[in-house]
């Protein structure tokens, strides 16, 4: 039973005067708060089989604290540019092209994106709005990736 773990960045520092919202890096809280979250996923016994992150700093840094906790390779995380700032829509279409028949994958972007797209597969019960550093895993009753029927949450 495949399963989606949606984990928005976390917590970056303010934009620089010169710089762009995409360059924002981690604090130090968030590179601890993106550690501590991989530490709860190892704990909960998820085996995060493929990595998808948006290239802003902020996300490419959470995943590869992540990745780097859970022992991942290299080659099972994948930079995507449309996960910046995407919609619930670009975030299926992502998931479905490039999910790689993985049955734990982690997607690793933005507000409000993943909080609305995650209310989309899981209605009210859902979080209102994902904290930075936050997840939330999805089950669903398909063996493959591109219909994204939901059949349970698990946290």
């Amino acid at each position: 039973m495949p399963e989606l773990i949606l984990m928005r960045h976390a917590a970056a520092l303010p934009a620089a005067i010169d710089a762009s919202d995409f360059e924002r890096p981690l604090s130090a809280t968030g590179r601890a708060a993106a550690a501590h979250s991989a530490r709860r996923l190892e704990a909960e016994g998820v085996k995060v089989e493929r990595i998808l992150f948006s290239p802003a700093w902020r996300s490419r840094d959470t995943a590869a604290i992540v990745a780097k906790e859970l022992a991942l390779d290299v080659a099972v995380q994948q930079e995507l540019p449309e996960l910046y700032a995407a919609t619930p829509r670009t975030i299926r279409t992502a998931i479905a092209r490039y999910h790689a028949n993985a049955m734990s994958l982690l997607v690793v972007g933005h507000n409000p994106g993943l909080s609305d797209f995650g209310r989309k597969l899981d209605g009210p019960r859902s979080l209102d709005h994902l904290p930075t550093a936050g997840f939330w895993r999805v089950r669903f009753d398909t063996k493959g990736w591109q219909k994204l029927t939901y059949s349970g949450h698990t946290g």
